[in-house]
């Protein structure tokens, strides 16, 4: 399991255009991270991409 940082853009209901939006996320590989966002998030969130998080403020993490 690693920790991810996910990317995604959904529809600003007030004004036409999309806002952009990061979350972390853990998964076995960036399309498993990926996924358990779909799962939460709405519908018409689109253009998701994932990157590895390894260290924090200098420190290496794991997940196990």
């Amino acid at each position: 399991m690693k920790l991810y940082r996910v990317f995604y853009k959904i529809w600003n209901v007030y004004f036409p255009e999309v806002i952009r939006r990061e979350v972390l996320s853990v998964g076995v590989d960036e399309e498993d991270a990926i996924n358990k966002v779909k799962a939460v998030e709405s519908v018409s969130a689109r253009d998701f991409h994932a990157e590895p998080i390894t260290e924090v403020f200098g420190h290496k993490i794991e997940v196990k």
